[in-house]
């Protein structure tokens, strides 16, 4: 791919932000003054590197396992309390773990004082956090369907100018990105009166593999994840208790290579020593976490469309569902993105047989921590 398609995509993603922050309600503003800055953000806050990493999305509804459905009863019994927090959209920052990072969170105009599931969508390597909002929809969604929806941005590694989350195997000095999450949910909690059992991480690419590394150790705090374009299983991944998780992967994907072996496009601007991370197979990766969660080793495989093939994993500890979906000929994207047909040339194609944002909601809102 030239390097114009991913300046193409950066300043696509900026004219989008545009537009959506002034199709924005009027009326919408941040929440509590405590620990946020009540700035509404806009494109022009945090603008995306060269080299930003796009996602697209689409489907039918994820059909998960009856098992572990917990958000009845003990979700409840931690919504109780009423809270008081201003609507629409707002801003927060946290100091933990290094350098400051911020994050744009959207609360639904029907909040009612009732404590709300929140999900936390990581964007990708030279991205931001509105692009994310912009690529998968999920401040939209969270509109409708009535939870808080996080959009964080990661900052550069060491000799990089691209926006990034720290992963396992690239530990990143003076940077500490577990605790910047920790500190991230335990301010949702305070101060935008989130449900501290049903918090939900989702993520593309870099983010997906994010969302990966928080299944393997936050499983105390993330109650289910979804991981789009990227994932990963270290070798030190040992997850305190089995997490209902499901994952998008395009086979076709020339970024984060689906069979792995192959040389990614943005494998040669990697810090060294990083190259060999895309040799990772994507269905294997998956595969690490079913054995984790004590899974039958042989998933059951179904079509889902015409393009798209689904892989449950069945019989897991404590009945959580693992779900793989394979996207035949699928690019480095996020499935149903509204933004699909614009990224074809630079990313790849996006399937609509499936929807990473409105399925991924159905999968992990079923799910709450254990008491």
């Amino acid at each position: 791919m030239p390097r114009f398609g991913f300046r193409f995509l950066a300043l696509l993603m900026a004219l989008v932000m545009v537009a959506v922050s002034c199709s924005s309600d009027g009326d919408s503003t941040s929440a509590n003054e405590t620990s946020t800055d009540t700035t509404a953000p806009d494109a022009d806050d945090e603008p995306a590197e060269s080299d930003s990493e796009g996602e697209d999305t689409d489907g039918d509804a994820a059909e998960a396992d009856d098992a572990m459905e917990d958000t009845g009863d003990e979700a409840a019994d931690t919504s109780s309390e009423s809270c008081q927090v201003e609507t629409g959209l707002g801003r927060i920052s946290s100091e933990a773990g290094g350098p400051i990072q911020g994050a744009q969170v959207y609360v639904p105009t029907t909040f009612d004082g009732t404590r709300l599931p929140v999900v936390l969508n990581w964007h990708g390597l030279g991205s931001d956090g509105p692009q994310q909002s912009a690529f998968s929809n999920y401040d939209a969604l969270a509109e409708q369907e009535g939870f808080i929806a996080v959009h964080a941005t990661g900052t550069p590694g060491p000799g990089d100018t691209r926006n990034s989350w720290e992963l396992a195997q690239l530990d990143i000095p003076n940077r500490d990105d577990l605790a910047f999450v920790d500190d991230l949910i335990d301010q949702l909690i305070a101060d935008f009166c989130v449900d501290e059992t049903r918090v939900y991480s989702t993520g593309m690419s870099n983010g997906g593999f994010f969302t990966s590394r928080l299944v393997c150790e936050m499983s105390d705090r993330i109650a289910a994840g979804v991981s789009v374009a990227g994932l990963t299983h270290h070798d030190e991944c040992e997850p305190g208790r089995p997490v209902p998780f499901m994952a998008f992967h395009g086979t076709a994907d020339l970024v984060v290579p689906f069979a792995g072996g192959e040389s990614s496009l943005i494998g040669d601007e990697t810090p060294d020593g990083f190259a060999e991370f895309f040799e990772q197979v994507m269905p294997d990766e998956f595969a690490e976490f079913a054995a984790d969660f004590g899974c039958d080793p042989e998933p059951e495989v179904m079509e889902v469309g015409i393009e798209t093939i689904r892989y449950d994993y069945l019989g897991c500890d404590d009945g959580v569902p693992l779900i793989f979906y394979e996207v035949t000929e699928g690019g480095h994207t996020w499935p149903s993105s509204p933004l699909g047909p614009l990224l074809l040339d630079s990313l790849g194609y996006t399937t609509n047989d499936v929807d990473a944002t409105a399925d991924g909601w159905a999968f992990m809102s079923q799910f709450s921590l254990p008491s």
